[in-house]
Formats: structure tokens, sequence, C-alpha cells
């Protein structure tokens, strides 16, 4: 690696000099950064433009809005252990839907999906148990434990009448449990109803998958490249939630070599 400090002027204190070094270090960095997690490519104009202004703007509009929860910014700074342990603690306290679907939450995210899918079954035995954003929630963790047909017969069991979102994201999952199920012409059709107004890219993804199984490659390629350059040109928040997606068509491009 070049020793900056020899290269400038004689003269400057050791400490800005390291200052410097550092600033070049942490700049090269974020560039990488930029690269390896798909953020607009307009982020290494602006770093190499002004390494210290554009690297502070970086910081702080692609990776501290990261760390946005509805329970606080401190909140999400805890290691996700604690906070499935003060989830816990709190359903404990407090035995309420709330709580267990926000503890199978956490736990699904941090991958235990068998727990979290125990978790929040428990929900579907009291007077909760025809819920339908209950219902949505185990019919997901069903299908991430390839329950597909489970899932199926509970998405079933849902009245999403009045409200639109919960409709969509029942559909996407229908879509999910059809394509597993085999029943390509079925998925084909609901993915197709909700693309373009769910808000995220798993309809895209699924209508993608569902190409590949009908040996509709140069389709699904067309549908991965979408997905692709909507994730670089997409806001911070966009790319937190959609990130899977974009690692998925980036692994299906690089395998099709498009």
């Amino acid at each position: 690696m070049t020793d900056l400090p020899r290269l400038l002027p004689a003269g400057v204190p050791a400490a800005l000099a390291a200052l410097t070094q550092f600033l070049w270090i942490l700049q090269i960095a974020l560039v990488i950064h930029v690269y390896r997690t798909g953020r607009p490519y307009w982020w290494t104009w602006v770093l190499f433009m002004a390494p210290l202004i554009g690297g502070l703007a970086y910081v702080f509009i692609e990776l501290l809005s990261g760390f946005q929860t509805p329970r606080g910014w401190f909140y999400s700074l805890k290691p996700r252990k604690w906070r499935i342990a003060d989830l816990r603690e709190e359903l404990e306290e407090s035995e309420t839907i709330k709580n267990r679907l926000a503890l199978a939450e956490e736990l699904f995210a941090a991958g235990d999906v068998t727990e979290a899918h125990a978790v929040a079954v428990e929900c579907l035995k009291g007077v909760f148990q025809n819920d339908p954003r209950t219902l949505v929630d185990v019919a997901r963790y069903k299908v991430a434990l390839a329950q597909h047909a489970d899932a199926y017969a509970i998405l079933a069991r849902v009245d999403t009448t009045g409200n639109r979102l919960l409709g969509l994201e029942l559909q996407v999952l229908r879509g999910d449990c059809l394509a597993a199920l085999g029943r390509y012409a079925e998925a084909e059709a609901a993915y197709e109803i909700v693309v373009g107004r769910f808000i995220g890219e798993a309809p895209r993804a699924g209508l993608a998958l569902v190409y590949e199984k009908t040996d509709r490659i140069e389709k699904a390629a067309g549908v991965w490249q979408e997905i692709n350059k909507r994730f670089r040109k997409a806001s911070p928040a966009w790319r937190r939630t959609e990130r899977k997606w974009y690692k998925l068509s980036t692994e299906k491009l690089k395998a099709q070599k498009v």
C-alpha cells in the first residue's frame, strides 16, 4: 500500500498525515462497499470528488438509515440475541398476540424459522385464530419451512376485505405455494395480479422462477435484469428490504452469463 504520509509536503504534522491516510483507506473501503452491496454507482463519484463530506453523507444516508426500526434507533443497535431475550421477557410478562408475533418476527430475521413458526402458530389456538394478520404470518413461516400445502390451506381461510396491503401480501404467498406445488400456471397468474402493486420485488422474483421452471429462460433473464437495475436506482429503504432479491438476481444472471 502507498505510504501517503511520505507524499505530503515536509512539515505536515504526523497526526494530520495519519488522518489523511485513514481517510484515503476509508474512501476506498466505502467505494468497495458501494459495488458489493449494489448501491447506485453515482456514490463512487461523490466519494472521489468529496472524500470527507461524501463519506459522511454515505454513512448517514446509506448505513445508519439501516438501523431505523419502529422501536427506535438505539434499540436497533442491540445485538439480535439481546432483542430476542427482551421480547421473550415481554411475552412472559404479557401474553399478547402482538408480543408473540413480534418475537416470532425477530426469530425469523435471525434465521430460526422453526422456532418462529412454533411461537407464531400458538396464536391460532385462541380468539385470534381467524385473525387475517395472524393467519398470513403463520402461513409465511410455513412457506419458509416448505410446508406449502398447509400454508395454502391457511391462506384460504383469510378474509382480507378492507385491507388491500394484506391482500397483496397474501397473493404473493399464494403464488409461492402454488409454484412450490408445481401448479405453475396458477402461480404465474397469482404473481401477475400483484406485480406493480405490491411494494417489493417478491412477485417479480416469483415470476422469474416460474419462467425458469417452464423453460422460458430468456424471459426469466429479462426479469432478473429488471430487478437488478431497479435495485441500483432505488432509495436506501428499498435496498434494505429488497437486497435478497438483488443478490438472487445477480446470482441468476451470472449463472446465465447475461
